[in-house]
């Protein structure tokens, strides 16, 4: 009997949240398939074992292949991922609740909360980093490669979970710590995408424009209360964007790049208010179109950093009219 003040299942409940949130058929599928494969002789823990019936792993079987069908094609990757951060959450929950079954109420509710956010930032994460390798962040792999890799991660991760779920705990632990500096800025790179995703469903409704003065929220108002409103060009014009790598910026931030007389700068929000970077000190390269963004690439030494715009906001010419020729260059 043990003599743990908790339920040793506890043990399991980390890792299988995390897998779920990086592949959550192939994590059910694992579970379903593996007393029927031979893969695990010993009853799984809590109700596990309900995921063995025929009809579930076949409907988790075509959700899977489904689900590598769309990594193809980023866009529609992109919409089932938004679905599915409500999704993995709750099936993160429901693999709680059939892990600590039997369990007291307190166990139940703490480890369904518990694994429902661990699914979701694990999601989050994951979906994050494919956005940014399809908005050209760095020279990645191939999605096919990517995927591979997390095919195997979760299934190496799924067996010890089964053999050894202290070890499984451990792991999984360690891999949160070593990805929480970058998983704000990854959090925020697929909530931009999803806004891109809207933007690109209304921008037949809208003028690709840079916004007035009068349109600015007001906290980009107030970070250029101290610019000189009388320079050359300095009736402000200004667009939402997101920055990438951009020096004094979070890895990945959202934000509004304003023209108001000298070179463009870019204004976002940080914890203590607000902050402003100038993008004098940067070369601008031509501007990328893709299927639901317009993409600046910013050089400067020993950094590369880009821009991005949504649909509905300026075109390729007033851009490149704006940062490619000029302005951007301006000591």
């Amino acid at each position: 009997m043990s003599t743990l003040p908790f339920p040793p299942e506890l043990f399991a409940l980390p890792p299988l949240a995390f897998a779920a949130g990086v592949d959550l058929y192939l994590t059910l599928l694992l579970i379903g398939a593996a007393p029927t494969l031979g893969l695990w002789e010993m009853p799984l823990p809590g109700a596990l074992g309900d995921l063995d019936s025929p009809s579930v792993l076949i409907m988790v079987g075509l959700f899977y292949l489904a689900e590598l069908v769309t990594e193809r094609f980023p866009p529609v990757a992109v919409v089932w991922n938004a679905f599915h951060a409500i999704i993995r959450p709750l099936s993160g929950a429901l693999l709680a609740l059939l892990l600590l079954d039997g369990q007291s109420l307190v166990f139940l509710v703490v480890g369904t909360l518990a694994a429902g956010l661990l699914a979701s930032i694990a999601h989050g994460v994951r979906s994050g980093a494919a956005v940014l390798r399809w908005l050209g962040a760095e020279v990645a792999p191939s999605d096919r490669l990517v995927s591979l890799a997390e095919d195997v991660a979760v299934v190496g991760l799924i067996s010890l979970t089964l053999d050894a779920p202290g070890q499984a705990c451990a792991i999984t632990l360690v891999l949160l710590v070593a990805a929480s500096p970058f998983t704000p800025s990854l959090l925020r790179a697929f909530a931009y995408a999803v806004q891109l995703i809207g933007g690109r469903v209304f921008v037949t409704f809208r003028q690709r424009r840079w916004r007035s003065g009068e349109e600015l929220p007001v906290w980009v108002s107030a970070a250029l209360d101290d610019d000189d409103p009388l320079a050359p060009g300095g009736v402000p014009r200004g667009s939402p964007a997101g920055v990438w790598r951009l020096p004094g910026a979070p890895r990945f931030v959202r934000g509004w790049v304003v023209v108001r007389g000298g070179v463009p700068v870019f204004v976002f929000r940080r914890r203590a208010g607000t902050a402003r970077i100038e993008l004098g000190a940067f070369e601008a390269r031509d501007v990328h179109e893709g299927d639901l963004f317009r993409r600046i690439d910013l050089t400067a030494p020993r950094v590369r950093s880009f821009l991005l715009f949504g649909l509905g906001g300026p075109g390729v010419e007033s851009l490149r009219s704006e940062f490619v020729t000029g302005s951007i260059r301006e000591p």
